[in-house]
């Protein structure tokens, strides 16, 4: 058939970027995998159910230090995960966060979701809040928010985290 060579020419090629790509990410992986066996944090955030390589160090990054940070409401609040409060006059309330640290936000709400799948805690915490009356996505951002606070508590104490006594996830 016509064009039949050059179609295979280009798959081939295609698929040999991709395979080059993949080892790329793997060394990468590696290389971070050291990196975060040298930090101080690294396991002990790692210890956090859903936290991986890449998640944990976008985390230490993003944070630096968390002593920055004096309570897990001020972790919180660069994420856009922390309720604002909204007033006038006489009238106020909370409203949920429209700006914030998008990528600090992924961070903590991306290991949470993976969380309720893995985590036991996580996934009574998670079927509570939807049991009461929250949507799938108001649930998963609540226990975010929830985790911040182990996770800030985590780098506090300096101990990491024990999913048997973690009432908290």
């Amino acid at each position: 058939m016509a064009g039949e060579a050059t179609t295979a020419e280009l798959i081939h090629g295609l698929a040999a970027e991709a395979l080059a790509a993949r080892e790329r990410i793997k060394a990468i992986d590696k290389r971070l995998e050291k990196l975060l066996a040298a930090h101080p944090d690294g396991d002990l955030v790692r210890s956090l159910p859903g936290m991986g390589t890449t998640l944990t160090s976008e985390f230490l990054a993003e944070v630096n230090s968390i002593d920055r940070f004096p309570t897990g409401d001020a972790l919180a609040a660069p994420s856009g995960l922390a309720p604002v409060l909204q007033q006038s006059g006489k009238t106020h309330y909370l409203r949920r966060a429209n700006s914030g640290n998008r990528a600090l936000k992924r961070v903590f709400y991306q290991p949470a979701f993976c969380a309720v799948g893995l985590d036991p805690t996580s996934k009574v915490f998670y079927t509570r809040k939807r049991s009461e009356g929250k949507s799938h996505h108001q649930a998963v951002i609540a226990l975010a928010r929830r985790r911040i606070n182990v996770l800030h508590a985590i780098l506090r104490t300096r101990q990491p985290c024990d999913a048997e006594h973690s009432s908290a996830a």
